[in-house]
């Protein structure tokens, strides 16, 4: 999962903060130590609440084209005073926050594509305040991939900043449990630098059995 990152600024030198993740070989960090919880009770994530309730593959059919998508459900419910989103470009949506495991063995890591909120036949992408909403967060399977029976999600933990350089009312950020820096080149201006990412505490981890749907 590569999550939108978080400019802070940066000069001529085109240094860069930012917010990523870590394990796009699909490992975490031995030290990471979360809470296993079982499907379907809540986890805290401050910004979020949420209860991850199962995971099944599904093919879809989008724009002529044919795709088997592991799909993750999740309740989740928004605590704070502002409204939150599921899926998008901002640092705040709910997918930013959740990470899949996956064995190498089982083929190329699944891709995160999309979030939505479903409600009968309506889809969308915002997370009301107080209101438990049922999202399916969508991961595209590479041609070939083995989905296991049981797959497991960690959930990171959240923290409000009071202050930032780009909004000085404040915004929510992954809770630090460390930082790495790397050398990189931003896809959308292609300039390139020095990027600190997050490493974030990881609150929970959730263990979901697979149900294939034909």
């Amino acid at each position: 999962m590569h999550p939108r990152a978080r400019v802070a600024g940066y000069a001529a030198a085109a240094v860069l903060i930012a917010v990523g993740a870590l394990w796009a070989t699909g490992g975490l960090d031995p030290a990471d130590t979360p809470a296993r919880v079982a499907p379907g009770k809540e986890v805290d994530q401050h910004l979020f609440r949420t209860k991850l309730v199962g995971a099944h593959v599904a093919t879809i059919k989008k724009f002529g084209k044919t795709t088997r998508m592991l799909v993750v459900n999740a309740w989740v419910t928004n605590p704070t005073r502002e409204t939150q989103g599921t899926y998008g470009l901002n640092d705040e949506v709910f997918a930013h926050g959740m990470f899949l495991y996956w064995r190498t063995q089982n083929g190329p890591r699944p891709k995160q594509v999309d979030a939505q909120g479903i409600a009968g036949d309506t889809l969308f992408r915002a997370l009301q305040l107080r209101l438990p909403t049922y999202v399916a967060v969508q991961y595209e399977l590479a041609s070939g991939a083995r989905v296991p029976d049981h797959v497991t999600v960690a959930l990171a933990d959240y923290q409000y900043t009071e202050s930032g350089l780009l909004d000085p009312r404040g915004y929510w950020v992954w809770k630090s449990r460390g930082y790495e820096t790397r050398y990189e080149t931003d896809p959308l201006t292609h300039k390139s630098g020095r990027v600190t990412h997050i490493i974030p505490v990881l609150v929970a981890n959730v263990t979901l059995p697979v149900k294939v749907k034909q």
